[in-house]
């Protein structure tokens, strides 16, 4: 059958995941020393936002960052019903020490040893709810009779049908509760698939496929009520999951590539460029840190931070400004690209009065030719 060019073939879902799957594979492969710390610190950054909005905290991503600094709250008035966002971050941040990819053990144990935000207000059983929710994530994982499969597709369908069975992870639907008499519906604030993501790069790495074991925030976000993993529908929902999550780590694995080049290539040949490369690269990937994470996170004394971001200053490749609370701030500067020169102004041309009459003599001499050839024709 010929292609119809009004109406070109599109890949399937399916086909489209693979594609991508196997850009990521090639691209860890191939990722520069520079980089993978990068990617390491960033899938950490996406896991924590995910896990505390998927918990249902309301934030901007600037005041996470002074939350995490320890100079703010998180947010205004979090209900008491959520996961204290501490505990939360505390329990994915030691989870990931223990994961088999080193670049992310090796940054979550630099990040945890930054994490200065402000004690939850929770007390007793509710601050160890987030490891308990990770236990049960580790347990269901465990129970998936998972199939020899070198691509993730069934895995990720079976991952979705348990998860779809848990009482802890299965979408909650809305209930009605007695309020003064009166029934008002409640609807869940938020749900632990968080727990499942962070999991999941581990559980499809390396049998099924994912090259690391890279978490994937934002994969187990189950609509209510999915059956079992042989339906059609899970098998669909499971595969726009993987879509999504490998789109964001293809994407992020792109922009560390660009990010470790651009800090090699500004730190070439300065001075103290090794702890400064370390520094930049987790300024890039994770995010703004004021100097007494900086201090915990690479373990150097507050004058040495100074030398550290002096150096990373003078190449361009961070920014420092002031908080309101008096505090130093240090981000990596995006990278920009160059907008395109102007093209070259064209100067205004007027031909000269002797031009104007070649040009007018040659039209009358032409003119001249087709009235002659024309009277010519007509004789014969």
């Amino acid at each position: 059958m010929q292609p119809d060019p009004l109406h070109p073939l599109k890949p399937a879902p399916i086909t489209l995941c693979a594609l991508l799957l196997g850009r990521i594979q090639i691209g860890i492969s191939r990722a520069s020393d520079a980089a993978l710390p990068v990617l390491a610190a960033r899938s950490i950054r996406e896991s924590l936002l995910t896990a505390l909005r998927q918990e249902g905290h309301e934030f901007t991503e600037s005041r996470f960052f002074t939350w995490f600094a320890g100079l703010d709250t998180l947010s205004e008035g979090s209900p008491a019903s959520l996961r204290p966002p501490k505990a939360l971050c505390q329990a994915i941040l030691t989870e990931f020490r223990h994961n088999p990819w080193p670049p992310l053990a090796l940054a979550a144990e630099a990040l945890l040893r930054a994490f200065i935000a402000p004690s939850d207000l929770h007390l007793g059983t509710e601050h160890e709810d987030a490891h308990t929710a990770v236990q049960a994530a580790h347990a269901l994982i465990a129970a998936i009779d998972s199939p020899e499969d070198a691509l993730p597709f069934h895995a990720a369908a079976r991952l979705f049908a348990a998860a779809a069975r848990s009482p802890h992870f299965a979408r909650q639907m809305p209930s009605l509760a007695l309020v003064r008499g009166m029934a008002m519906e409640q609807r869940p604030t938020g749900h632990a698939g968080w727990a499942l993501d962070i999991l999941a790069g581990h559980y499809l790495s390396p049998r099924h496929g994912l090259p690391a074991a890279l978490p994937l925030p934002g994969l187990v976000a189950l609509p209510a009520g999915l059956p079992d993993s042989d339906d059609p529908d899970v098998a669909q929902e499971a595969i726009a999951a993987l879509h999504g999550a490998f789109s964001r780590i293809d994407r992020w694995l792109t922009e560390a590539e660009r990010d470790g080049a651009r800090i090699s290539a500004g730190l070439h040949d300065r001075r103290s460029s090794g702890r400064a490369r370390e520094l930049a690269g987790y300024l890039a990937g994770f995010g703004p840190l004021r100097g007494a994470q900086i201090e915990a996170l690479i373990g150097v004394s507050r004058p040495g931070v100074r030398v550290l971001t002096t150096t990373l200053s003078d190449a361009a490749l961070i920014e420092t400004h002031v908080s309101r609370n008096a505090a130093r701030i240090h981000a990596y500067l995006p990278w920009e690209p160059e907008a395109p020169a102007p093209p070259p102004a064209q100067e205004k041309f007027t031909p000269s009065r002797e031009a104007i009459e070649d040009y007018e003599a040659s039209m009358r001499a032409i003119e001249d030719l087709l009235n002659r050839t024309a009277a010519r024709d007509g004789e014969d």
